[in-house]
């Protein structure tokens, strides 16, 4: 039986937290990447990617301050990992 507890805020003090969902044999998974500045969250979700490439991986949300405010930026997080799949690094 699942616990009804839900969990309030994600437990590290990274500055962003995004959420991976990917395929598994049954059902769907999660995994995650975080950072403390854009560059390293992106290096992070690429990493994930790469890890689950076989598994169909999907950004599902990005949060910046994830135990704060929770600022939903996963359109702008979206637009660098096209920009820089189009373009090469941006920095």
């Amino acid at each position: 039986m699942q616990s009804k507890e839900v969990i309030k805020n994600v437990p590290h003090g990274f500055l962003f937290h995004a959420e991976i969902i990917y395929e598994t044999e049954n059902s769907f998974a999660f995994t995650n990447a975080m950072g403390n500045t854009m560059q390293e969250l992106l290096d992070g979700i690429k990493d994930r990617f790469k890890q689950y490439e076989d598994r169909q991986p999907q950004l599902s949300e990005v949060l910046f301050e994830p135990n704060g405010e929770k600022i939903d930026v996963t359109y702008t997080v979206r637009t660098f990992l096209n920009k820089e799949y189009y373009y090469g690094k941006f920095y």
